[in-house]
């Protein structure tokens, strides 16, 4: 069963994740300021169960004189999670650039670090900047991200996935609370293909930011079109 766990909060157990989603897509010029950010993108969505699914027995008393992060009442008011490159914003984490492009057949046990902010950052946080938006305790901060690929059957991937959270709803930006999520099984959904560009320039993208595109195929359904794996 795929599960997340917020180290210290009032669920040692986890919670279980009900939807999760693995896909790509890229960032070019015509639609980027920055053109340092051009590339290939992995995007995760990743939804849990309401907090209390596994434990309704909720005495108010019990959490007078704890904080927040620490309050089954205070999740409770909240009732899931969702953590997303994509839910809210197109995001994502850089995995293939011009210099660099992304290869398939070295993703088995690769991990991506992902926000490791420097301390300027940290004290200038600028969340458009961040690979993933977060609702946790409200529309929170995510960011010191750790994710792990490693190859299943077929093309299925478990995914291994770290991080802190900042419970930035309440004006805390310090990155004090460690996450910890596994998917036991996924397979790539895609790389999304934008309507406004053609299968040819869709193409043109995938030769620069993949460096084995012949790994990929187009696949349209009913005029979504995406690059699979083969």
């Amino acid at each position: 069963m795929d599960r997340i766990y917020f180290v210290d909060n009032p669920w040692p157990n986890g919670h279980r994740i009900i939807n999760f989603k693995w896909s790509a897509h890229f960032k070019y010029e015509e639609e980027e300021v920055l053109k340092e950010r051009t590339g290939l993108y992995f995007d995760l969505h990743l939804e849990t169960t309401d907090y209390y699914e596994e434990d309704l027995d909720l005495d108010e008393n019990d959490d007078e004189e704890v904080d927040d992060w620490r309050a089954k009442i205070v999740w409770n008011n909240y009732h899931s999670c969702t953590m997303s490159s994509q839910e809210w914003d197109y995001k994502g984490f850089h995995v293939g650039s011009d210099k660099a492009p992304f290869d398939l057949e070295t993703l088995d046990g690769k991990a991506y670090e992902i926000d490791f902010l420097s301390k300027d950052e940290q004290k200038n946080l600028n969340l458009d900047l961040t690979a993933f938006d977060v609702y946790l305790l409200g529309h929170d901060a995510t960011a010191y991200h750790i994710i792990k690929f490693t190859k299943e059957e077929g093309q299925s991937y478990q995914i291994d996935w770290k991080g802190k959270l900042a419970l930035a709803y309440t004006g805390d930006y310090e990155f004090r609370y460690d996450f910890h999520a596994l998917i036991s099984s996924t397979s790539f959904s895609g790389i999304t293909i934008p309507d406004e560009i053609t299968d040819y320039r869709a193409y043109e993208l995938l030769e620069r930011f993949v460096s084995k595109p012949t790994l990929f195929e187009l696949q349209n359904d009913n005029g979504k079109r995406k690059f699979i794996f083969k």
